[in-house]
């Protein structure tokens, strides 16, 4: 008897620890980025500390076998090799003392997604799932009411820019949270959060973002009918974007001069670059070449911001190829999933991926960590479809 209340006490120990930890990922790190930039770095590894521990008294195993599985299937392989590539480019990069801590902060972020998100029960309970459209909808009321107070005194610069990447972030944990709710059959609840999120967003003023969340939108409601043809179809898109990328700048660049509007300029700009990069076309100037390049005035400021310039000059084209294979593969896993999800995770692919495009956020350490915290959402909500319909009652025989 003593044992049973032990092991219920110690349960209930965890199931709080877990709960406490999902708050703060999913409630208080979005709000709390409304606030500062930094906060996010602070929050995030508490939460992930707090469900680790949580998931690791209430399955000892962690189904580590997930872990493992993922990192030998194509899209675990791809990212792997990646990685890989974007460590070894650190023997030529011009700037190996910043490349080598921001790589190191990238791979740490995403590695501690892996055992957290395996430490997640095997079944989300509602009350679980519910932080996250909570998270983004006070997130979302919180910026309209920091945006209407910054606009009536004057409030310009920093503050403006922190709201900007927390409306950005924001639309991130939106489709997720959609997801939860439309596994628990809430529509008017899943229309009243988009409602408010894209008020939120168009009040901040985040074009960018705005138009990755219409892109991410058709596309999930192109996959209600169809989300493998979908899958396909938008991961191939953005696959041939990575793959194919200077071929704007070399056709068009030419035509722009130093009166051409920024983006035209920056197509110039890479232009230039390509023409005199000779066998760096293939291996790329090295890691973080773009991100100090930019600090450090190497680069014009001009010159483009899109993931798509920062991979090619970066890693060349061979982490062009490994990009793209997995972009595509990214899609195609997310279309695998049941048809009550899939739409949401190639939504959420969608906006990620026309961020990148668009330039509004690529490498930087913010954005890396925000999708950190995307991957547990999606990992939370994916475990709160548990495929299996509630029997019903038998009827009475006459």
């Amino acid at each position: 008897m003593a044992n049973t209340t032990t092991d219920q006490a110690a349960a209930d120990a965890a199931n709080l620890l877990l709960r406490l930890g999902l708050v703060v990922a999913f409630v208080v790190a979005p709000l709390a980025l409304l606030l500062s930039q930094r906060s996010i770095f602070i929050l995030t590894p508490i939460a992930g500390a707090l469900i680790l521990a949580g998931g690791l008294v209430l399955a000892p195993r962690m189904r580590m076998h997930e872990v493992f599985a993922f990192l030998v299937s194509p899209i675990g392989l791809a990212a792997m090799f990646l990685a890989i590539w974007a460590l070894a480019s650190l023997l030529w990069t011009p700037f190996p003392a910043e490349a080598a801590p921001r790589l190191l902060k990238i791979f740490s972020t995403f590695l501690c997604v892996l055992p957290v998100a395996a430490s997640l029960p095997a079944r989300s309970k509602a009350a679980n799932l519910y932080l996250l459209p909570l998270g983004v909808a006070l997130t979302a009321f919180g910026a309209i009411f920091l945006n209407m107070t910054f606009s009536s005194d004057g409030g310009e610069g920093e503050d403006n820019e922190t709201m900007i990447r927390a409306a950005e972030a924001m639309l991130l944990l939106l489709w997720p949270a959609l997801a939860a709710t439309a596994l628990r059959n809430r529509l008017t609840l899943s229309v009243s959060l988009g409602i408010v999120a894209l008020t939120a967003a168009i009040s901040v003023h985040v074009p960018a973002a705005l138009a990755a969340t219409g892109l991410a939108a058709l596309v999930l409601a192109t996959a209600w009918t169809d989300a493998p043809r979908a899958g396909r179809w938008v991961g191939g898109v953005f696959a041939a974007c990575f793959i194919f990328a200077p071929a704007l700048p070399l056709l068009l660049g030419p035509f722009f001069g130093a009166e051409a509007p920024g983006p035209l300029q920056g197509l110039k700009i890479w232009n230039g670059m390509i023409v005199n990069d000779g066998v760096r076309m293939l291996t790329g100037h090295g890691f973080n070449f773009v991100g100090s390049g930019f600090s450090r005035g190497y680069l014009p400021a001009q010159a483009s911001h899109s993931l798509l310039f920062e991979a090619w000059t970066d890693l060349g084209l061979i982490g062009a190829l490994s990009g793209g294979a997995l972009i595509y593969l990214c899609f195609k896993t997310a279309a695998a999933e049941s048809q009550r999800l899939a739409p949401f995770w190639l939504g959420g692919l969608t906006y990620v991926a026309a961020m990148g495009v668009f330039g509004a956020a690529t490498l930087q350490l913010w954005w890396i960590t925000a999708l950190a915290l995307g991957l547990g959402a999606f990992a939370l909500a994916t475990r709160g479809d548990y495929k299996t319909d509630r029997p019903t009652a038998p009827k009475r025989l006459a």
